[in-house]
């Protein structure tokens, strides 16, 4: 009996390509792991963002994915013009102060900068800001602070709780004038 020619040559470089983008992939894998070896993620939790949409619904609590349990957030919220500081006090810098040394957003960065192990900023980023708070990374990055964003609507306030030992803060807009009382005299 005669045997049958087979040709495997078409095979094998099927087998060839399979094993070529086997590799692209590892590589891809291994490039990724290497580029952030702690698998650092840091997102925000801010009060009523966990919830669903639907006020009038029962809430019902939605755990975020991730959430950094290390550090403690430290909130500013960035509009076109200007950015407020939630910290310790409640602080509005304008953008064109921002190009005179010692204003008050480098003297907030300087005192996160020692405490960067515990804290980290979130830029909570209005509608029209994408070419201001670039500009604000840039510059927190630079100091090795850790930070975060989340988009924010035009409208939404910003409603922190206090931590232990700490009172409420209030954003700028509730804030009112004590009322005086007249003399109730003679």
């Amino acid at each position: 009996m005669k045997q049958a020619d087979i040709d495997s040559s078409g095979f094998q470089n099927i087998v060839l390509m399979l094993i070529g983008v086997l590799i692209i992939m590892l590589v891809s894998n291994v490039l990724t792991i290497i580029s952030n070896p702690d698998n650092i993620k840091i997102d925000a939790l801010i009060t009523g963002v966990t919830y669903g949409a639907d006020d009038d619904a029962e809430k019902e609590f939605i755990p975020p994915k991730f959430q950094n349990l290390a550090q403690d957030p430290v909130y500013v919220d960035v509009e076109p013009t200007k950015l407020t500081i939630y910290y310790k006090t409640i602080k509005e810098v304008s953008a064109r102060d921002l190009m005179f040394e010692g204003n008050d957003f480098e003297k907030f960065l300087d005192e996160i900068e020692p405490n960067k192990e515990r804290r980290y900023v979130v830029l909570l980023l209005r509608p029209g800001s994408a070419v201001f708070q670039r500009k604000l990374r840039q510059v927190i990055r630079e100091r090795g602070i850790d930070v975060g964003f989340e988009p924010w609507e035009t409208d939404r306030p910003i409603e922190l709780e206090a931590r232990e030992g700490e009172e409420a803060q209030e954003p700028p807009e509730a804030e009112e004038a004590p009322e005086t009382q007249g003399e109730q005299g003679a």
